[in-house]
């Protein structure tokens, strides 16, 4: 084994031992070839060194006549510029006040760009945009025309801010579909369809649906106003284009107010109902009694026990034999059972009257406790977090007060009433009294 390794590395290292052989003599040939080539170079050069100088002399000329021209150049390019100088002062002079024209315009039409921007005539002249934005960017002096386009442009628009207009654009519905309708425009401020009021946006290009509208009464005017033809008709404007509808959208409805107050509002709203329909069903009663008590005045002696003077009479006919003292005791005690029943629930709607408002200042402490915590929390750098946080406080307040109002007036009204029967009921029973006494 070991024989057959050892012949295996002395012909590796006989073949790598040509190879270098054969490398040597390639460097060799290549080198001798390159040398040879030089050598004819040289001697190439040698041969044409008369030629070579010739071509010098002729190249060194051929550089003195453009350093002589680059010289003439130099001169003439100084010439000019003195002569560029002094027509630019020259026209500077002659400019005079176009300069400040000039800055007057690009105001002017940077003014009226942002004016067109948020204007509903962008939706009918969409055109207008072009010649306003190159104004405003423009930086040299426009021509005649130029300004006569810029200045025919600008009256039309004021012209535009006082016709109404009827056009078809594209407009985008509250459920987001872009539809080609037919828009009615009164001046820059207003624009609806169909009765929907409108807003431009130039980030679009577009009109879109305003998402709280009006009324439906200033809806109807608007349809009204739009299929009118030469008649004088109302409709509603909105100066801000849009901004003042929003705002109107963001109010807060009833429902809102209510939902501030919380669980201490519901409460109060529900205690306020109890009350109020209690008020009502004892104001109700009242009245009733009171009037089988009329009826029953006009005959006391068929006297019907349904209602209290009866019952009264009833008693006095049943024992009119017995001694007065003991008829006084008997009627004593039916007038005073009728009381009870008379003013039976009485101090119930007190009782709301004067619990509603308390509740409803709980809940304005309770409010402002949460709403200093927050400014704590957050500072007082948003006004509106301020603000939010104290009306929605004040909403129970409003609520206690709202309820208790008409339970006290109620109250009132309920306390007279049940006195003035109770009135009527002794005088009654004084007067049957007497009558023994006689």
């Amino acid at each position: 084994m070991l024989k057959y390794l050892l012949v295996t590395l002395l012909l590796i290292n006989q073949g790598f031992a040509l190879d270098l052989e054969n490398l040597l003599k390639n460097v060799k040939t290549t080198s001798n070839q390159e040398l040879i080539a030089e050598q004819q170079r040289l001697k190439d050069f040698i041969e044409n060194k008369e030629e070579q100088k010739e071509l010098l002399i002729k190249v060194t000329n051929e550089l003195k006549i453009e350093n002589s021209e680059t010289k003439k150049l130099k001169k003439i390019i100084e010439e000019n510029e003195k002569v560029l100088a002094e027509k630019e002062a020259e026209l500077n002079l002659k400019i005079g006040d176009l300069g400040e024209m000039f800055g007057s315009v690009r105001q002017t039409s940077a003014d009226f760009l942002t004016n067109y921007q948020r204007s509903f005539t962008a939706s009918e002249f969409p055109q207008k945009e072009e010649i306003f934005t190159k104004f405003s960017n423009s930086k040299k002096l426009p021509t005649i025309e130029e300004l006569t386009l810029f200045w025919h442009t600008m009256l039309d628009e004021i012209i535009q801010s006082g016709k109404v207009s009827t056009y078809q654009a594209n407009v985008i519905l509250q459920d987001g579909e872009r539809t080609l309708q037919d828009v009615t425009r009164v001046g820059v401020f207003s624009a609806f369809s169909n009765g929907n009021f409108l807003k431009y946006s130039n980030d679009i290009n577009s009109l879109i649906e305003l998402s709280t509208q009006p009324p439906s009464v200033y809806i109807s005017n608007a349809k009204d106003f739009q299929a009118s033809k030469a008649e004088i008709k109302s409709v509603l404007v909105d100066p801000t284009k849009g901004t003042l509808f929003e705002m109107l959208g963001n109010k807060p409805t009833f429902m809102d107010r209510v939902h501030q107050g919380g669980i201490v509002g519901y409460i109060i709203i529900l205690l306020g109902v109890l009350g109020l329909l209690f008020a009502a069903y004892k104001i109700l009663f009242l009245n009733l009694i009171h009037t089988k008590i009329k009826k029953q005045q006009k005959n006391l002696e068929n006297y019907d026990e349904t209602n209290s003077l009866g019952k009264i009479a009833g008693v006095f006919y049943k024992n009119v034999n017995d001694s007065i003292n003991d008829l006084e005791i008997k009627i004593g005690e039916a007038i005073l059972k009728e009381t009870n029943h008379i003013k039976k629930g009485q101090s119930f709607v007190k009782l709301l009257a004067a619990v509603t408002p308390l509740l409803g200042l709980l809940g304005t402490v309770t409010g402002m406790i949460a709403t200093f915590q927050a400014i704590t929390l957050f500072g007082t750098g948003d006004p509106k977090l301020m603000a939010g946080g104290i009306s929605t406080a004040l909403i129970t307040t409003v609520l206690g007060l709202v309820t208790a109002i008409p339970l006290l007036f109620a109250y009132t009204y309920i306390s007279s009433k049940a006195e003035a029967i109770v009135s009527v009921l002794e005088e009654q029973s004084i007067g049957m009294l007497a009558k023994t006494l006689k």
